[in-house]
């Protein structure tokens, strides 16, 4: 499968169901949303993931020895330049990879449920060293969050109410991944201005 570079998606949920298809033969386990939530993860932690390194975490986390298709490549390498644009754009529209409002209600929640559980995945490694100790409380707060949400139960019915409060929720995680971003790129500048203050001489 190939996605050609003169057609326009608009939207991520566009390119759920063409992941989903690769992923379905080099592995299987995984969901799209999951894969997107790392990538997330990791540019939120600070990481520019860039192509190689973005495959490669990837690819461990998928438990692939082989590394990935030239057409996952492609999608993974689409899906970090938008997340990127988000987060160091001034928009704010990041958007989440999950399946459009068509599908199961069910369907929805448990891929949000597995995008909290990548962004988690994705953060630790590109924090991994840091004491969460260390972390400022709105950023502890934001991925407690998302651990909760990770463990959601899967709904069995629909309520009337259902569509809405999931978009709720869809819209807190999107929110708590810019804050983890942002709260994390203060913490990391503060840190620098303090050791470059330490480092320099006391004059007499």
């Amino acid at each position: 499968m190939t996605i050609r570079s003169d057609v326009m998606i608009t939207n991520e949920s566009d390119l759920f169901a063409p992941l989903a298809s690769l992923l379905a033969t080099e592995a299987p386990r995984l969901n799209p949303a999951e894969l997107q939530g790392v990538i997330c993860g990791l540019l939120a932690a600070g990481m520019t993931a860039e192509e190689p390194e973005l495959c490669g975490v990837l690819a461990s986390h998928a438990g692939l020895r082989d590394g990935w298709s030239g057409a996952a490549t492609q999608i993974f390498s689409t899906l970090r330049q938008r997340a990127w644009d988000a987060f160091h754009g001034d928009t704010l529209e990041l958007s989440l990879l999950l399946p459009d409002e068509q599908q199961p209600l069910a369907e929805r929640v448990a891929a949000l449920a597995v995008w909290c559980e990548g962004f988690m995945v994705g953060f630790g490694t590109g924090t991994a060293g840091m004491k969460d100790a260390d972390l400022p409380p709105s950023l502890q707060e934001a991925i407690a969050d998302m651990a909760a949400i990770s463990q959601v139960e899967v709904p069995e019915d629909e309520q009337d109410d259902a569509d809405g409060h999931l978009e709720q929720v869809i819209e807190h995680c999107r929110v708590s991944a810019l804050l983890v971003f942002t709260e994390l790129a203060l913490l990391r500048r503060r840190q620098k201005s303090d050791n470059k203050k330490t480092a320099e001489p006391t004059r007499h």
